[in-house]
């Protein structure tokens, strides 16, 4: 894992905007087999995320529904 960190650490910002786009329907695969112990685990990562981006849970929905 550490490898494959440090890979994408070295990727331009367009080049990691392309690979999670790439990885996204894997992601999605993965989140439907099991959601809700997908949340339990992924829920601390993107509480930190939102925390690090100065952002709340509402003001996360709310960029996601004006996106639509």
């Amino acid at each position: 894992m550490e490898e494959l960190k440090n890979e994408f650490d070295s990727l331009s910002k367009n080049e990691k905007l392309d690979f999670i786009k790439e990885i996204m329907p894997e992601f999605c695969k993965i989140f439907s087999e099991n959601p809700q112990a997908m949340m339990k685990e992924m829920i601390p990562y993107c509480k930190d995320m939102m925390k690090d981006c100065n952002m709340d849970m509402s003001m996360m929905m709310s960029m996601m529904n004006n996106m639509k």
